[in-house]
């Protein structure tokens, strides 16, 4: 094969004069290795042999990688493609070594080689859509921002004014900037593109327990109107914007990352330092162009975590730039120059949404509040967390943890699952260096009791009362 072509140079050291005196013995019938342990020998050279498989795999990755940064998608492809021929090789001899051959560096390397193989695998998929994109993109004469989105980094130009060429085959000084809305500075564009997440967070409804309500909600908003947009029409027409809050720690990046997982919608992942800028007027020129973008690449999410942090009440003492921060957002979202038939939702998520400006507030139609996972969702989720793990908890021990667990957020219960599962490795003191991973017991309802003194809730009643009774107000559910 190729790649064993080229791992020789890895593999294999130059001629010494061992190696000629070796091959001297091995005419005269003689073994050099002889007096060596087998199993040793055997261990050694398949080190050697997976670490050039691995050094290989790495080099075609840093190429890839290298060749994508400069917009080189079928490079980069052709990279990743060699890449994963090289990881399937390497844990085929993996899988075929003796039981006697198999070292704690032999684990390592098939560790390693495993999760490079889903990662390569991830970035083909990103980089064939980016690729399928960009050919659509060719092909029409005359792009249409809402059917033809163009590749990541097509909007990118160089403030330079070079006229270098997009990976879209279009000169990047005239024909991108049609693409623009009137008004959006392209180096701006280029910021904000850097905020699209292009590599699936790999969570699905099924992985979030409970928030039923939330889900149906943004399939509704979301994922529905881009398979039937035939059914979303006229009244059906989902809302544009959707704010999440409720407590701490209880799945509100998580619905996020589902959106961007189930959605085919272009998402953008805006936090406050996205939008900020040292220099005067910046602020809202980015607001603007992040709008700008969004449109081209609709159907669109602008997902804005901690969104109290940039879209608090306005005040008569707050900072100039920040007001009119704001100011952009409201005009964007819902202003002279928007359009209806713009298919770009805002998703908001906040742990303070009486600190929310009221006119952002009546943009965001959807208020879900995502409340403490109740008793049913909390037997769900201990059930995920324990998947994995060795555990002796019959499902009524379950049942009893999650009673005891009341007023326990997603992340406590999180917590409470780690901590209960270091109790056995504390058990072994002194022994932790020498036993066997199979050797540790079981988990235990005594360890959970343990870790519950410990691990408490971290939200108070109040804090609960209070978002109870914003809810009542102004809540969707």
């Amino acid at each position: 094969m190729w790649a064993l072509e080229k791992l020789s140079s890895l593999v294999f050291s130059p001629p010494t004069e061992e190696n000629h005196r070796n091959t001297k013995w091995m005419n005269e019938g003689q073994d050099p290795t002889s007096s060596l342990v087998p199993y040793q020998t055997g261990k050694q050279r398949a080190e050697q042999k997976l670490k050039g498989y691995f050094s290989l795999a790495k080099a075609e990755i840093d190429k890839a990688l290298h060749t994508e940064e400069n917009g080189l998608t079928g490079e980069a492809i052709q990279h990743h493609k060699a890449a994963q021929l090289v990881l399937a090789e390497g844990l085929s001899v993996c899988r075929s070594l003796p039981a006697g051959h198999v070292s704690e560096t032999t684990n390592m390397y098939k560790e390693k080689m495993l999760k490079w193989r889903d990662e390569v695998n991830q970035r083909l998929q990103v980089l064939a859509n980016r690729e399928k994109r960009a050919s659509v993109g060719k092909a029409l004469p005359a792009p249409n921002p809402r059917v033809a989105k163009p590749a990541r980094g097509s909007l990118i130009r160089s403030s330079s004014g070079s006229g270098s060429t997009s990976p879209t085959g279009a000169n990047s000084s005239s024909d991108n900037e049609a693409l623009l809305p009137k008004g959006v500075d392209s180096r701006l564009a280029a910021v904000i593109e850097n905020e699209i997440l292009d590599r699936s967070p790999a969570v699905n409804w099924d992985s979030i327990a409970g928030l039923d309500k939330a889900k149906q909600t943004l399939m509704e908003m979301v994922t529905l109107p881009i398979r039937r947009s035939d059914l979303f029409t006229g009244l059906r027409k989902p809302a544009r914007g959707l704010v999440l809050f409720g407590p701490p720690g209880n799945g509100k990046t998580l619905l996020a990352k589902a959106v961007a997982s189930e959605s085919s919608a272009t998402f953008f992942c805006i936090s406050a330092s996205s939008l900020t800028s040292k220099w005067v007027g910046e602020g809202e020129k980015l607001m603007r162009a992040l709008f700008g973008v969004a449109k081209v690449r609709q159907p669109s999410v602008i997902f804005i975590d901690e969104i109290d942090s940039i879209m608090s009440a306005r005040s008569s003492n707050e900072h100039e730039a920040s007001r009119r921060l704001k100011s952009e957002f409201l005009i964007q979202f819902d202003g002279v120059m928007s359009n209806d038939e713009d298919r770009v939702v805002i998703m908001g998520a906040t742990n303070r949404p009486e600190e929310i400006d009221d006119a952002v507030r009546r943009r965001l139609v959807k208020r879900i509040y995502v409340p403490l996972p109740s008793f049913g969702t909390r037997k769900e989720l201990l059930s995920k967390l324990l998947r994995g793990t060795a555990y002796s908890l019959p499902q009524a021990d379950i049942e009893r943890i999650a009673h005891a667990t009341d007023g326990y957020s997603g992340s406590d219960l999180h917590a409470l699952c780690q901590e209960a599962a270091m109790m056995p490795i504390r058990e072994l003191g002194s022994h932790v260096n020498t036993v066997k991973a199979d050797q540790v017991r079981s988990l235990k309802y005594i360890d959970f009791q343990e870790a519950m003194r410990s691990i408490r809730p971290s939200i108070s009643k109040d804090q609960l009362q209070h978002f109870e009774l914003w809810n009542q107000s102004f809540g969707s559910n």
